[in-house]
């Protein structure tokens, strides 16, 4: 049984550099982050080809899929005539190619709400749509805003936020937790929690079940992705899988930390959880109320 790919799925990126004079008009995206901001931005037109990852929004799904993000195929970029490829930080290594054919190249950085906010304050003005790269960050500010407000002063639970793990056991032996070191520890922060991971190196550690019962977290928030990038050597029924109460039971049943006494367990499955983007503050509101389900939201 094969793992959800957690990291094939988040797609962290950072501006480094363009050489697109004008406006792009052929646009390339090979991460789903990227190809949001561009439709947030108005791009539609211009975007002539995406991963076959990028499902947000719906439209992404009509454009020319170029496969996989993890290789480049320069012969199809060229002949493209691709103006604008939006990468992550896993392209770095293609930069000396793409300088020399002269590819004009993106990749944007996202470690955290001010770092997102850049990320599309930058391909807005790239892509000469400044005005609605403003209209969109105002939002995100505004909802951060909100959620400080309404959780301010209030007790922070110790929080748990499961990344990844194989979904299709009757009891959970080990997963994937956020450390301390991603953009999820500050939205934990930002929703009123508190991480009771220490790990600042690693971004995403791998815990055991006795690693769980030591760290005994108020609130568990597990992030399950989406069904149609499940991938599994056994047949599996995915209907059964994805289904809110059997996987809160998996919880239930392998240790009785205080999330699990008190009901605390919280499942969010889509892709969203997985993005940085345009729509960050609606992960940081459901995270706020998993966290402080007291508060009228």
């Amino acid at each position: 049984m094969r793992r959800i790919v957690f990291a094939a799925l988040i797609f962290v990126l950072c501006f480094v550099s363009t050489r697109a004079e004008a406006a792009p008009r052929r646009i390339i995206s090979l991460t789903p982050v990227g190809t949001e901001i561009l439709f947030a931005l108005g791009q539609e037109p211009n975007i002539i080809g995406v991963t076959r990852f990028c499902d947000y929004p719906p439209q992404a799904l009509k454009k020319h899929s170029m496969g996989d993000f993890a290789a480049l195929n320069f012969e199809e970029l060229l002949s493209m005539k691709t103006d604008l490829l939006v990468l992550q930080d896993m392209h770095k290594q293609f930069v000396p190619q793409l300088e020399k054919l002269g590819i004009p190249y993106v990749i944007l950085k996202q470690n955290n709400i001010s770092e997102i906010c850049d990320s599309i304050i930058r391909l807005g003005k790239i892509c000469a749509a400044d005005k609605k790269a403003l209209e969109i960050t105002g939002r995100i500010r505004a909802d951060v805003a909100s959620v400080l407000e309404k959780v301010k002063g209030r007790p922070r639970p110790g929080v748990l936020l499961c990344v990844s793990r194989e979904l299709s056991e009757p009891r959970i032996n080990s997963f994937y937790m956020a450390g301390l070191n991603n953009f999820y520890n500050e939205l934990i922060s930002l929703a009123g929690g508190r991480n009771v991971s220490d790990e600042r190196g690693i971004s995403y550690p791998h815990v055991s079940i006795e690693g769980l019962i030591a760290m005994d977290p108020d609130v568990i928030i597990d992030l399950v992705g989406d069904k149609r990038f499940y991938h599994s050597k056994d047949n599996i029924d995915l209907e059964t899988i994805f289904n809110e109460k059997y996987l809160k039971e998996q919880w239930m049943r392998s240790a009785g930390v205080n999330a699990v006494r008190n009901g605390r367990v919280y499942i969010m499955s889509g892709t969203i959880y997985l993005r940085p983007g345009p729509r960050v503050s609606v992960i940081l509101k459901n995270f706020a109320r998993a966290i402080h389900p007291e508060v009228r939201w």
